[in-house]
């Protein structure tokens, strides 16, 4: 009897195993409030934005101002050139006696350069001055009353001494009205600046036609008959 009941509970069914627990729900932690903002970190970058905003203001009037001039510069150019072509006009229908007046007037005014402002400008002056009396002796008188206005200009460059107001000039440059035409007495070198050590750019034989545009000092702005530009000293060129 006892063995039947052993037998019997051995092959009764095994119990099913406990549920395994739920895992406890992850509760997020609580967020971090902000850290305080530093004052002077908020009063430089406050000062910051007000800088580049004033910057940008003042590029601004900046270039409002360069255009103006601009505008302006080109406004003296086109009426200095037409004024230009107004005396050439003139010159064209030259009589003896007009050209006989310009010579006197333009003589009056080199001596009197000469004994106020002393330049290398002068000399040039005179020697256009001298280049007129055969066209004047010829009847040419419109040629002589050109070289008459180069030698006005140059005196009047050398009295005046106005900087240059153009783009992509040297500092004290001064800006001939019109072109005057030259010539090298000798061999020359054409430098990059008015300098005697500035770079040499070129080099022109003697005779070899030149155009002055501007001057400083004892220098002279010229071009070539192929366009090349350069400075030379005064004391290398003449009269064309």
């Amino acid at each position: 009897m006892l063995g039947a009941c052993a037998l019997a509970a051995g092959c009764a069914t095994a119990p099913p195993p406990a549920p395994a627990p739920e895992p406890a729900p992850v509760v997020p932690a609580p967020a971090l409030p902000p850290p305080p903002a530093c004052a002077v970190c908020v009063d430089r970058t406050d000062e910051i934005a007000r800088l580049r905003q004033d910057l940008a203001t003042r590029d601004a009037e900046l270039r409002d101002l360069r255009s103006s001039q601009r505008e302006q510069v080109k406004a003296v150019q086109e009426s200095t050139r037409e004024v230009t072509r107004a005396k050439a006009r003139v010159r064209r229908l030259a009589t003896q006696a007009d050209a006989a007046s310009s010579l006197a007037e333009v003589e009056v005014a080199l001596a009197a350069a000469r004994s106020a402002t002393p330049s290398p400008l002068l000399g040039l002056a005179r020697a256009f001055l001298e280049a007129a009396q055969a066209p004047f002796a010829q009847g040419d008188y419109a040629s002589a009353m050109d070289r008459a206005a180069q030698a006005e200009q140059l005196v009047t460059a050398a009295a005046s001494g106005a900087p240059a107001a153009s783009r992509n000039r040297i500092e004290g440059e001064v800006l001939l009205q019109a072109a005057i035409p030259l010539k090298a007495s000798g061999e020359s070198r054409l430098r990059r600046a008015p300098e005697p050590r500035a770079a040499v750019v070129g080099t022109v034989g003697r005779d070899a036609a030149l155009v002055a545009h501007a001057y400083k000092g004892a220098w002279m702005r010229v071009e070539t008959d192929d366009g090349k530009l350069g400075w030379v000293p005064q004391a290398e060129l003449s009269a064309r």
